[in-house]
């Protein structure tokens, strides 16, 4: 197998085991209360920006992807960048990544057709690719 082959297949094996193992998470601990994530439906989104240097289009990024959870059927976010971790199984090209938990597939289905999420996709011009893992 060559090296870049390799690598590929490393990465996207670390991707979707994190992603596996997230649903075995059946609790997360926060200053404000203990949020119970067992069958919950988790909508992990990483996305890579296409001027990842550029501040405004950095806020403009941010205000957009903040604004998803005042949809009603989101029950937890988290918005995130790339750790400072450094190991050949670790994915650091994304920007930035969203995961938001629902109770289940249909507050999802809600969530994919409310009119805030039409108007985030509407900012897609900000992002060149963008990879999508959803869990039960």
């Amino acid at each position: 197998m060559k090296n870049s082959d390799r690598r590929s297949f490393l990465k996207q094996t670390a991707a979707l085991g994190a992603i596996a193992i997230t649903p075995a998470l059946t609790s997360c601990n926060s200053s404000e209360k203990t949020i119970d994530m067992s069958g919950k439906f988790m909508h992990h989104v990483f996305f890579w920006l296409n001027e990842p240097d550029n501040v405004e289009a950095r806020k403009t990024f941010e205000e957009a992807v903040e604004k998803l959870a005042s949809i009603e059927t989101v029950r937890y976010k988290h918005i995130g960048k790339p750790a400072s971790t450094n190991r050949e199984v670790i994915d650091t090209t994304y920007t930035y990544s969203l995961l938001v938990v629902f109770d289940d597939a249909a507050g999802h289905d809600i969530y994919q057709e409310h009119p805030i999420h039409d108007e985030f996709r509407e900012k897609s011009y900000l992002w060149k690719r963008v990879q999508i893992y959803d869990t039960v």
